[in-house]
């Protein structure tokens, strides 16, 4: 039998998440799993956390075969590009170009990794695309956390669609229903929705230092999402920022089936899993889905394009 052994890993905004799966035809299996209270900021971070990951994963070193990693979508620009023409592609950099250069004036697009993700088509319809924007030197920093493993080392996806790939093979029974997921931080929420897997909104929303969470949310899922889209048929809950008081808030306060994302809901069960790990899956599956994401397909795979 055939094994293909990743180590998948999340460098989230207050902690870093590891997963060790291994992905065969029966499916996926995790092997080893755990979360650190350092994080990477800056170049400075990286010998420590290098280490950390090193030793956590000494039983296991052998095995890695490839590694694959996401990090926090705030530490990313996304643009939408109206009518996008992808016969067009250097007008679309230069627009880009300009778009990034209001907010870092010493950079250009060519220090980006670009991913062009296709949007809902308009009433006219012309197609919209997001631009993803996930600066080089920020990729290269995550990679060099991984210098004692020599093997492939790959940036997937950003923490929110890394999330997008989790669920799809987490809730598989949804596959062809909408779905919302919900990144929860501090003070701001991420909102996608996904229609039968395919990406159909996204958008950012801040909470304002007077509104409560249960009240921001039940707003976007019953009045901001029903202009653009039907009723989700379920929306899923994630991130460093959810607390089970936040989920029982929102739960009460619209008729959508709500839940905590669990990140290990689909994967198969294991013999290798300590105790420890055992119960950081059960108590932090709702912090997981970006790594467990990082190591999957992104959806819409063959429509994405690279600038």
């Amino acid at each position: 039998m055939t094994m293909n052994t990743t180590l998948s890993v999340y460098f989230g905004s207050e902690r870093t998440y590891i997963t060790l799966l291994n992905t065969a035809r029966e499916g996926m299996e995790v092997l080893h799993v755990n979360a650190f209270p350092q994080t990477l900021r800056n170049e400075d971070d990286i010998q420590i956390l290098s280490q950390i990951i090193s030793k956590d994963l000494a039983p296991y070193f052998g095995m890695v075969q490839m590694v694959n990693f996401s990090i926090p979508i705030e530490k990313v620009y996304i643009y939408q590009v109206p009518n996008a023409d992808l016969s067009r592609k250097a007008e679309i950099k230069a627009l880009l170009n300009e778009e990034i250069q209001q907010v870092e004036p010493e950079k250009t697009a060519d220090d980006f990794s670009i991913m062009l993700i296709p949007g809902h088509a308009t009433e006219d319809g012309s197609k919209h695309m997001l631009a993803i924007m996930t600066d080089l030197a920020l990729i290269d920093m995550c990679k060099k956390c991984f210098s004692s493993f020599k093997v492939p080392i790959k940036f997937t996806q950003n923490s929110q669609f890394s999330a997008h790939s989790a669920c799809m093979m987490n809730y598989p029974e949804f596959a062809n229903k909408t779905i919302a997921i919900l990144g929860v931080q501090e003070r701001f929420i991420d909102v996608s929705v996904l229609s039968e897997g395919n990406l159909a909104f996204y958008s950012l929303y801040g909470i304002p230092e007077q509104d409560d969470f249960g009240s921001v949310c039940g707003k976007i899922l019953t009045s901001v999402l029903p202009l653009y889209i039907p009723s989700p048929d379920l929306a899923l809950l994630y991130g460093e920022g959810l607390r089970k008081d936040l989920l029982d808030t929102l739960s009460h306060a619209v008729t959508i089936d709500t839940m905590r994302f669990n990140a290990f809901r689909g994967l198969l069960s294991t013999t290798s899993l300590g105790i420890s790990a055992i119960a950081l899956c059960n108590k932090a599956a709702h912090v997981f889905p970006p790594a467990i994401g990082a190591s999957l397909k992104p959806l819409q795979e063959k429509e994405i394009v690279y600038l």
